[in-house]
């Protein structure tokens, strides 16, 4: 019985070793273009294949949401100028969770386009360590990315505003202790919807 439970240890420590590897990996359709395209009213979808950006437009600039990798950037700025806005135009840089294939592209976002970084408070560590500070992942070499200088800490409930839309940020841990839900209403058809 006592080998019995070695051994089942062994194989769980096994196996959690692998699901840790297997998130360090990069998947090859988070850098696979995808047709950007427009969700609802002023949402846009920016992203890869495999990884989620979101693009919100207003008269006076635009907020994205996720940086992604450094390799991803560029396809992100094409996505953006296909739809026939400016990536320049980027005023606001938010997350969904400091994980590196979500904000490892956040520095060089910050550099090219002058945006303010806002992320979840309990993220801020993670992501102004370069992913050293995540419970999870900080000691993998190949989750660790460029510190980013978070320019505001938000807080569960807080308002984002540009222009004419209120993004809300509801802290949503889990994943990571920061992890973070947006809601906002878009108008469709002429009806504002959630």
């Amino acid at each position: 019985m006592l080998q019995d439970m070695k051994i089942a240890s062994r194989v769980c420590a096994l196996a959690l070793t692998v699901a840790g590897s297997t998130f360090a990996q990069a998947s090859q359709d988070w850098t696979e273009p995808f047709p950007p395209f427009r969700i609802a009213g002023n949402l846009y979808y920016v992203g890869s294949k495999g990884l989620a950006n979101y693009l919100v437009v207003t008269p006076q600039g635009n907020i994205l949401i996720n940086s992604d990798l450094d390799a991803n950037v560029p396809m992100i700025k094409a996505s953006i100028e296909k739809l026939g806005f400016m990536f320049k135009d980027t005023r606001i840089l938010l997350i969904s969770h400091a994980h590196w294939d979500h904000d490892a592209g956040s520095a060089m976002i910050k550099e090219m386009t002058g945006a303010t970084y806002m992320v979840m408070d309990r993220d801020v560590p993670v992501v102004e360590s370069g992913g050293k500070a995540d419970f999870q992942y900080g000691n993998s070499t190949t989750s660790l990315y460029r510190p980013t200088k978070v320019d505001r800490v938000l807080h569960d409930g807080d308002e984002v505003k540009l222009g004419n839309t209120t993004l809300v940020a509801h802290l949503t841990p889990g994943h990571t202790k920061g992890c973070t839900t947006w809601t906002m209403q878009v108008t469709e058809g002429g009806k504002p919807t959630m």
